[in-house]
């Protein structure tokens, strides 16, 4: 992928394990999240009622959002109850110490 689609975002020191952040992504809000070292990018909002999924608890690769407690898989964005919702996911990459972000989403993964 060409660097230009990419845009950095801070610091990974900055996004302890465990933890997330948000960050623009041109005129996106995306969350960014450790889990164990592996950093991971969904939209930042829970398609139920708007929770800012940055704010929500990461376990493995699931975070669970904050107000309602839907599920989501940090790998691809999708609900981890049902395939009946999904948040878009990003391609993140770090480079000397600073994480990037795609600048458009990946597809969906498909609905089973």
């Amino acid at each position: 992928m060409n660097s230009d689609a990419f845009v950095p975002v801070g610091a990974a020191a900055d996004i302890a394990p465990g933890k997330s952040a948000t960050v623009q992504v041109d005129r996106t809000e995306v969350a960014v999240f450790n889990a164990g070292g592996t950093f991971y990018a969904l939209e930042n909002m829970c398609p139920h009622q708007g929770a800012s999924l940055a704010e929500g608890w990461i376990e493995g690769t699931t975070i669970t959002c904050p107000w309602h407690a839907w599920c989501f898989n940090l790998t691809d964005g999708s609900m981890t109850l049902g395939a009946w919702a999904t948040v878009d996911a990003y391609d993140v990459k770090v480079e000397d110490g600073q994480v990037f972000v795609s600048r458009t989403p990946r597809p969906k993964p498909p609905k089973t």
